[in-house]
């Protein structure tokens, strides 16, 4: 049988960034990696299955006049594996949306 694969928005950039995700009736933190303006795989403590959608902080160096914390409205996790999962952006802010660009821009640097 036939896997289908989506073609990524966005380069992944390898990074380690500590995160915080809130589902119902519980808060998870972990550390993401291979982030890209579409979404991000990472090991958290807490484990996720795919389809479970929540909002996600993630914690970057800020810039000048920048918080620490990121915040996406909502994500998505689209697979998962014991305490590793690959997560989608769904709703971001324009200014949220902006900071990462800003962020994946100097990282590719």
């Amino acid at each position: 049988m036939a896997k289908n694969y989506a073609v990524r928005a966005g380069q992944r950039i390898s990074t380690r960034h500590p995160f915080l995700y809130h589902g119902e009736g519980f808060h998870g933190k972990g550390h993401l990696w291979d982030l890209s303006i579409s979404g991000w795989r990472s090991t958290g403590d807490h484990p996720v299955k795919p389809g479970m959608v929540m909002p996600v902080y993630i914690e970057l160096p800020p810039g000048e006049g920048e918080s620490e914390c990121l915040l996406i409205d909502s994500a998505i996790v689209r697979w998962s594996s014991g305490r590793d999962a690959g997560w989608e952006i769904q709703t971001i802010s324009e200014t949220s949306q902006a900071r990462l660009n800003r962020f994946l821009e100097r990282a590719r640097d």
